[in-house]
């Protein structure tokens, strides 16, 4: 009985061995490894001014307030993106701004190669002052992507 167990042990960890999966192209560099857990653990950071890239989002110009920022921190280890659209107070439109998130939402996901996604919480608005004392309005969502 202990032979056809050591057995069995040994053949697993032998076929184990040859059909280890490997980390990215390049399976002789060692410090590849430690990349890919350092981008998997590390939120990554995007800023998009509105009115530079409303065309790639596909929003006309009639359609964004040209005050507005969008800032995505992406959290790949669990597959969750929050999305900050922030814009002056006196310019801020709750559908303009539901409308440019949704719109980066679905071009993070094309880009990305997700297929669908949820929200987290309800959407929140913040609003404060800068530090020029303006008033400014932080619309957010927090979105779980699914692969």
């Amino acid at each position: 009985m202990k032979k056809i167990l050591t057995l069995l042990a040994v053949f697993t960890v032998l076929f184990g061995s040859l059909f280890a999966e490997t980390i990215g192209d390049n399976p002789e560099d060692p410090f590849e490894r430690d990349r890919w857990e350092r981008e998997k653990l590390t939120t990554q950071v995007y800023n998009l001014v509105l009115k530079d890239a409303y065309a790639e989002l596909g929003l006309k110009e009639s359609e964004i307030d040209k005050n507005a920022t969008i800032k995505a921190e992406y959290m790949p280890m669990h597959d969750e993106i929050r999305i900050y659209y922030d814009t002056l107070y006196v310019t801020f439109a709750e559908g303009e701004a539901m409308n440019a998130v949704m719109a980066y939402v679905q071009k993070f996901i094309r880009d990305n190669k997700y297929f669908q996604y949820k929200y987290m919480e309800k959407d929140k608005t913040k609003p404060y002052k800068d530090d020029r004392k303006q008033r400014k309005v932080v619309y957010s969502s927090h979105i779980k992507l699914v692969r």
